[in-house]
């Protein structure tokens, strides 16, 4: 179902994301990171690395950057001494406003290109193929 536009968007996407938040190296999953914990901080490490859409692996080393960067404190857990305990800094929650900013922007920009109607028709369209994906992979559908 991927066509060429989907592809070309894509790396517009990333291409907007990077002219806007490479200056922070906050374009990739590091920024998803740094906004989910900005969103549910304190969080526990292994709460965020389960609910991203990457492999752990990524996870771990993105969250060790947010950490090395300054932009999150990982803190042992007091609880569960094999965990760790994620907040974010002032500069994190400046970072997490301006990934919030640029995505907006974003969004801003490709519906721009639709009528009302349009954005209508592709949210729904959007919803159909992800309750199928998510059907095909046996996940009970809440939305």
């Amino acid at each position: 179902m991927l066509n060429e536009y989907d592809h070309l968007l894509n790396k517009y996407r990333n291409r907007f994301f990077e002219e806007r938040l490479g200056s922070i190296g906050l374009s990739g999953p590091p920024g998803f990171y740094l906004r989910k914990i900005a969103m549910t901080a304190p969080v526990k490490m292994n709460v965020i690395v389960d609910e991203a859409p990457f492999h752990k692996s990524h996870a771990t080393r993105a969250i060790m950057r947010l950490s090395e960067g300054g932009f999150v404190e990982k803190d042992i857990d007091p609880d569960d001494q094999r965990c760790f305990i994620l907040k974010v800094t002032r500069t994190g929650s400046d970072a997490a406003e301006k990934i919030d900013k640029v995505l907006y922007d974003w969004d801003e920009l490709l519906s721009s290109a639709l009528d009302e109607g349009e954005r209508l028709q592709l949210v729904e369209l959007t919803k159909k193929m992800y309750l199928r994906v998510k059907s095909y992979f046996n996940e009970e559908t809440e939305r």
